[in-house]
């Protein structure tokens, strides 16, 4: 109940603030620029008013935004105030700073909250890659057929070279117009792979995009210094690509490797700038993680919780867990979010603990002691963050914009792409985002959605589109070229018409995100599950890989 009621709050401030803070833009302005204003109102449909000093405040009971009554902005007429009077018209140039400042308000308002991360930086869905490893592709993909197989090494991505996280990867390949060309390394020949996405029904179905029918394997090193990574050679940016000779399927292969050498040296063999070399002499110490464990493998960021492998001699095999058991309950405590899972085993302190799992058709209570386990290191960072400044943030915003608008343009005329609007989220959609991002526990991460939200705020608002805060600088600017006003009987039925698809693309993208958020028809599939029912080359490997990455 308290977590409800401080997501609710979190939700209610900081989305609340993106438009307060727009409006309050143009309010400020219109106040300097001596323009008369009627009212300042938050949401839509006033359930709630005071007036104090001419202006009356207002409270909305339909949350879609705001706005500032301001009749001398008004082009679709003249201008008069709330009791009739004909006010006086004004110059372009303060139309232009009234119109302006609501957006630039929104950018300095991102600017301060990406300050915040910046200087903590927030966690990557994996480290950021200079090429990676295929670790499956789907046998029936786009990809496959054009050529793409397991173990190539992806070194560019549409002829460009890429320093990203496999997130990124995603949404190059989702942005792309056209055709997609991915530059491998396969062995000591180098290969063009060209091929047209096409929809990944296996993955966010309902979404109809053309997310990756191959996945990664997520093995970049970043050894810390003075660590026995580092003393044996490892650089960063190391992909490795075989210990011992051994293929790995994914991060928990190679933890498992790294253990089962028991500090005796291995050879990583590795890619590093183009190159494929060898390096000796990586042994592996001993470390007390002074974390307790049951000794089991699974998903740590998709609920339900699915118990994967379970490591022999440890307390889970003990105890009686099967590979894919399902964890319903843990000491009597429903699993909300996945995080619950690790917590309530830190919890513990080692005593006992009962878990009712839910194994084919039946609940099975097993109680099980969990334990300090002590595990072989080499030295490596694990959890990867971003320090992205202000304006680097504000500049991805801008460059999402306009990709996501060229490809939703792309679809509509050519067909070249896979973007449309019903991927656009509304109010509704923004809301069930950020809650559960907040929800989950990453504060963080929920700063950095507000920043986006309110840098694409801004970014909107200034197209040139009537009704939008562009489309008033458009025309104040048209007026101070042609020395008066754009006619009355030509700005008007503009206007109704963009008001009538503006209000149109509004009720089509709640409806859209209600259908994605509110009433999920379908179980969500992750990527990994889905490409994995369709292995592209041999199935028992592909069933070992565990490469997925974690959001």
């Amino acid at each position: 109940m308290l977590l409800d009621i401080y997501v609710f709050f979190f939700v209610l401030v900081f989305f609340g603030l993106c438009i307060f803070l727009h409006e309050l833009g143009h309010f400020l302005a219109a106040k300097w620029r001596g323009l008369h204003i009627i009212a300042f109102s938050i949401g839509f449909k006033k359930v709630w008013g005071y007036k104090y000093k001419g202006v009356e405040y207002r409270i909305g009971c339909i949350p879609f935004g705001g706005y500032v009554d301001l009749p001398q902005i008004d082009c679709t007429g003249e201008a008069r105030d709330e009791n009739g009077n004909v006010l006086p018209s004004v110059k372009p140039l303060d139309k232009i700073i009234v119109a302006f400042s609501g957006p630039f308000f929104n950018v300095l308002f991102g600017l301060a909250l990406g300050t915040i991360i910046w200087i903590h930086g927030f966690p990557m869905d994996t480290p950021k890659m200079p090429a990676f490893q295929i670790a499956s592709v789907t046998d029936d993909s786009p990809e496959y057929k054009a050529g793409l197989r397991k173990d190539d090494i992806v070194e560019k991505v549409n002829g460009k070279a890429f320093y990203a996280t496999w997130n990124d990867i995603v949404r190059k390949v989702l942005f792309t117009v056209g055709d997609v060309e991915l530059s491998v390394l396969r062995g000591n020949e180098r290969l063009e792979i060209k091929y047209k996405p096409a929809v990944n029904k296996k993955v966010m179905a309902e979404e109809g995009i053309a997310y990756p029918y191959f996945l990664p394997k997520i093995l970049v090193l970043v050894p810390m210094k003075d660590s026995p990574a580092d003393k044996a050679g490892i650089r960063k940016n190391d992909i490795v690509l075989k210990i011992d000779g051994a293929e790995l399927g994914g991060y928990d292969d190679f933890i498992k490797k790294v253990n089962e050498s028991v500090g005796r040296p291995m050879v990583f063999t590795v890619y590093r700038q183009g190159k494929i070399i060898e390096v000796g002499g990586v042994s592996a110490i001993k470390e007390d993680t002074g974390l307790y464990k049951i000794g089991v493998n699974h998903d740590p960021s998709h609920l339900p919780i699915v118990i994967g492998d379970v490591l022999p001699g440890s307390p889970a095999e003990k105890a009686g867990f099967v590979k894919g058991d399902v964890v319903k309950k843990i000491d009597g405590k429903s699993i909300t979010v996945p995080e619950m899972f690790s917590m309530l085993i830190q919890q513990s302190m080692g005593k006992e603990m009962e878990f009712i799992v839910s194994r084919g058709e039946n609940l099975v209570t097993l109680k099980v002691f969990p334990k300090q386990m002590k595990e072989y290191t080499i030295g490596l960072e694990e959890v990867f963050y971003n320090y992205p400044n202000p304006f680097e943030q504000f500049m991805d915003v801008i460059d999402m914009t306009y990709k996501s608008v060229r490809g939703m343009i792309c679809k509509a005329i050519w067909g070249t792409s896979t973007l449309k609007p019903s991927h656009m989220s509304g109010p509704v959609g923004i809301v069930a985002i950020i809650g559960k991002t907040v929800y989950r526990g990453n504060f963080i991460q929920a700063i950095y959605i507000v920043v986006m939200i309110t840098f694409s705020l801004a970014i909107l608002n200034l197209l040139p589109i009537p009704v939008l805060d562009g489309g008033h600088i458009v025309l104040a600017t048209l007026e101070s070229i042609r020395r008066k006003p754009v006619p009355e009987s030509m700005v008007k039925p503009v206007f109704i018409v963009f008001i009538t698809l503006l209000i149109g693309l509004m009720i089509f993208v709640t409806y859209a995100d209600f259908k994605r958020f509110i009433l999920p028809k379908v179980k969500p599939v992750t990527a990994t599950e889905a490409l994995k029912e369709k292995p592209a080359e041999e199935k028992p490997a592909e069933e070992k890989a565990k490469e997925e990455p974690k959001p």
